[in-house]
């Protein structure tokens, strides 16, 4: 037989074998309970940091591609506008030597009919 004694009113109970037993079972089981309680929270808890890890490693992986891609966007466009400004440039020199070439044709035309009139008025 075991002696137990009441935590409320300290008044002394004796219980067999089999009831100290119950009792025993009972206690264990309850903290049992409370442990896996306790252990199922703080695993709830580390499932809930690891997630917002996740999210944010992956938030900053999206920030510095589309970092990477807007710098890719920029590069693209000055090459595109240096290609637009060459092209004019070039479009404008051969418009320059054009126009030369017509100037001094011009100017040889002209110079052929000054020839020319000169060449009729010594004749007449």
């Amino acid at each position: 037989m075991h002696d137990i004694i009441c935590p409320h009113c300290s008044k002394a109970f004796k219980v067999d074998e089999t009831g100290y037993a119950d009792i025993l079972k009972q206690v264990r089981d309850h903290e049992f309970e409370e442990q896996i309680h306790a252990r199922l929270e703080l695993a709830e808890q580390e499932k809930r940091n690891a997630v917002e890890l996740a999210k944010s490693q992956l938030s900053i992986q999206l920030h510095s591609e589309q970092a990477a891609k807007d710098l890719e966007i920029q590069d693209l466009k000055g090459q595109l506008e240096s290609g637009e400004a060459a092209k004019k440039l070039a479009v404008n020199e051969a418009k320059t030597a054009v126009e030369k070439e017509r100037d001094v044709l011009l100017n040889q035309l002209e110079q052929l009919k000054q020839d020319k009139l000169s060449a009729v008025q010594l004749i007449e």
